[in-house]
């Protein structure tokens, strides 16, 4: 269901054909932020999806990876998270 969601919105959001949509897991919020910390020292260009309302506003909820065809940069930051399940 999750990827079904992630594959959702990266066609509405115009996400070029043959983009990779994967639904990976952290364990809070801090891990989250390691990651797009990683990210970032990596150069690899990402949205951060930071929540704009209510209890958890301002807090960072996702990451959304550009496509790359050389993903080796990004697979430094993340390869070590679950995918969800």
């Amino acid at each position: 269901m999750v990827a079904n969601t992630v594959h959702a919105a990266g066609e509405s959001a115009g996400i070029p054909p043959g983009t990779f949509a994967v639904a990976l897991a952290t364990a809070d919020q801090a891990e989250l932020e390691q990651v797009r910390d990683r990210l970032t020292e990596l150069g690899v260009p990402f949205s951060a999806i930071v929540e704009t309302q209510g209890e958890h506003a301002g807090e960072l909820m996702a990451i959304g990876v550009e496509p790359l065809t050389d993903r080796s940069e990004i697979r430094k930051a993340v390869s070590s998270l679950p995918l969800v399940k």
